[in-house]
């Protein structure tokens, strides 16, 4: 999936796993202590492990048939007619 800027655009397609031969790339830390991954062949940018983030991406080329979608962004909610509706009462939470 990639988002777009503005987080209401999104492009979703998928690609078979596989299991990447570690002994193919070489692996540098950029400027944010990201570790990123590249290909030994084509020096292209493939991996990138974000640490604190506990996130690893897989960098690949965005197919022709991806599917793209746009979310509408809802109206505002009005907090006093939401915590009507629901019924809240101040019970509800307990400060200790």
């Amino acid at each position: 999936m990639v988002k777009g800027k503005n987080f209401d655009e999104f492009m979703i397609f998928e690609f078979d796993t596989i299991r990447y031969d570690y002994e193919l790339y070489y692996f540098e830390w950029n400027k944010n202590n990201n570790l990123e991954g590249y290909s030994k062949s084509s020096k292209e940018h493939c991996f990138t492990w974000q640490p604190h983030g506990s996130q690893f991406t897989v960098v690949e080329k965005i197919p022709k048939d991806r599917v793209v979608f746009k979310v509408k962004q809802p109206e505002k909610l009005n907090k006093e007619e939401v915590l009507k509706v629901l019924e809240y009462s101040n019970d509800w939470v307990t400060i200790l």
